[in-house]
């Protein structure tokens, strides 16, 4: 009886004393798996080899594809996109469904798992090899140089400093465990710290792995932390903190901060724009642009998923093409596309027309989008009601379907292969990250001192990049103006790549965006006998987004275990 009550009150008890068995480095299909035996970590930490192993298996906590909710992106958890057919787990977000209970097993939902219980588990997974690989790395004896250990330990805070910020971009304050934890010797009920606690600890982390990595890795080492990786990390960290949800006063020492973050990446020289928007995504390396991914093996139309591992292509692919039709872009995102005068198509000097809506846009809608009637591998596209896109038993009512993460020669039975590798961070998001923090301390036109670059330069380089033209001044002259069109540049820039949804959170915009104020919209088109479109918006779901929504829920049973746990407000 003794026993149990003491393990009913242990916080995160499963999580902090977990084992787990070395694997070979990457191979993330072992992630969710129950570990085949309990290390012998007297090995472990007494030999490099086996130390290089276990600190590689840690980097699998970090959440790093975008099929990680096996039938759904999280896209459509935003309104970029809708998850359509039966197995999709988003409505249980659209819907306003989820909550602090797990979902039940053998079900579509309860894939929405991957983003709530079992985040918040995985990541203090993460937390806890990252802490035991720190605090035993001075038992390896045969590192090969004083480099290696310099940049192991460095890797150690990377990682720390990731999984918290996942954990607290969702949840808000968290326990802070600084080291691993013993039963019997440790407290492990421990309250949450507040987040800017929080903050304060990753941005230390942050600081220390970015002094002992190194400036670039071999190509061996692609996928490991670099300097630039810490950085960018630590840009993306203060960044959050100084918007809405995190800084309710406004305070604008945390904006200077986040400026100051982003340009200690710039300044380093070390990125620049990739020229090819387009294939970027598929790249065999980093390229110019891209500061961390995850690498993976060239993969074929056929292949994808191996439990959560990757992300297959298949799911965005409309019926037309041979493929499941599983993620559909909305009209309501598509209209964010500005005129290719930069101006919103809700602007009348836009010159947007309602029958040719795909004229004279941005570029990137043709880069990033699927719509009516555009070229496209071998024939023109049919999105039409009754048309080889719209389906038929894998019906898209939407109109639109993903292209960026689709590879246009990448079809069926063609023998052909592509990589798809997550970006983590890419060069673009420190850009943007500069602009929105600098515009907040410093105005349109101010820099962070010394920088040399101002917020609307910041928005005017990742621009030019694809041919679009600066954001027109007489729509930003203003801090506020300004504000709208960089953070619809973020919206357009990083279309399905995992931010909308976080930025929207953490700028305290979901009831506006993601709720009853915004309806998804999609777009019926219709073909008529002289061989042109009517294309007619319509009104496909009006979705449920509450206030409290902006921070998940803690899992109950974390909360049922602890005395001094609380659950996030609303969500009790």
């Amino acid at each position: 009886m003794k026993a149990y009550k003491l393990t009913n009150r242990i916080f995160l008890l499963a999580i902090l004393l977990l084992s787990v068995s070395c694997t070979e480095i990457f191979e993330e299909s072992d992630l969710n798996q129950a570990p085949e035996q309990e290390l012998d970590f007297e090995k472990v930490f007494s030999d490099y080899q086996q130390y290089r192993q276990y600190l590689d298996y840690t980097y699998l906590y970090m959440p790093g594809h975008l099929g990680r909710m096996w039938n759904s992106m999280l896209c459509e958890l935003s309104d970029e996109a809708e998850g359509l057919g039966v197995n999709v787990c988003s409505p249980v977000f659209n819907n306003g469904a989820w909550s602090g209970a797990t979902l039940p097993a053998g079900t579509p939902q309860a894939n929405a798992n991957r983003e709530l219980s079992e985040m918040w588990t995985n990541l203090y997974k993460g937390i806890r090899q990252a802490n035991m690989a720190m605090e035993n790395i001075d038992k390896v004896k045969n590192f090969p140089t004083p480099e290696i250990y310099n940049r192991s330990l460095g890797e150690t805070h990377f990682l720390r400093a990731f999984f918290y910020f996942e954990l607290i971009k969702r949840w808000g304050g968290v326990p802070i465990f600084d080291k691993s934890v013993q039963l019997g010797k440790d407290e492990l009920d421990i309250a949450r710290s507040s987040y800017d606690d929080c903050v304060k600890f990753i941005v230390e982390d942050c600081d220390f792995a970015a002094a002992k990595l190194d400036l670039v890795n071999a190509e061996a080492e692609t996928g490991r932390a670099t300097k630039g990786v810490a950085l960018a990390l630590k840009s993306r960290v203060l960044l959050y903190a100084a918007r809405p949800l995190n800084n309710p006063t406004n305070d604008v020492k945390k904006w200077e901060a986040a400026a100051s973050a982003a340009w200690d990446v710039i300044k380093m020289n070390q990125y620049s724009l990739d020229v090819d928007y387009v294939n970027m995504f598929f790249r065999p390396n980093l390229g110019t642009e891209i500061i961390m991914n995850r690498p993976r093996p060239k993969m074929n139309f056929e292949q994808g998923h191996i439990d959560n591992s990757n992300f297959w292509v298949r799911f965005i692919v409309p019926q037309g093409y041979m493929g499941w039709m599983g993620t559909a872009v909305t009209q309501s995102f598509v209209n964010l596309y500005e005129a290719s005068n930069g101006y919103p198509i809700s602007n009348s000097l836009s010159g947007y027309d309602p029958q040719n809506p795909y004229a004279n846009r941005d570029p990137r809608l043709k880069m990033t989008v699927l719509y009516n009637d555009r070229f496209w591998y071998s024939r023109k596209t049919e999105f039409f009601v009754g048309g080889q896109d719209y389906g038929s038993s894998l019906v898209n009512p939407m109109g639109y379907s993903i292209a960026k993460f689709w590879p246009e020669a990448h079809q069926r039975y063609k023998s052909t292969s592509a990589y798809l590798n997550y970006i983590f961070f890419r060069y673009a998001e420190v850009l943007l990250n500069y602009a929105e923090a600098a515009n907040e301390a410093y105005g349109p036109e101010g820099a962070y001192p010394g920088a040399g670059m101002t917020a609307r330069a910041a928005t005017t380089e990742i621009r030019q990049r694809v041919g679009q033209v600066p954001i027109p001044t007489d729509i930003s002259g203003d801090k506020d103006a300004m504000r709208e069109r960089i953070l619809n540049e973020r919206a357009i820039e990083f279309s399905f790549e995992e931010q909308r949804w976080y930025d929207v959170l953490s700028l305290k915009r979901g009831t506006q965006l993601f709720g009853s104020a915004n309806p998804i919209q999609g777009m019926k088109i219709t073909k008529n006998t002289n061989g042109t479109f009517l294309y007619e918006p319509f009104v496909h779901e009006t979705r449920i987004f509450l206030e409290h929504m902006h921070r998940y829920p803690i899992p109950n049973s974390e909360i049922y275990k602890s005395k001094v746990l609380e659950q996030n407000k609303g969500w009790e």
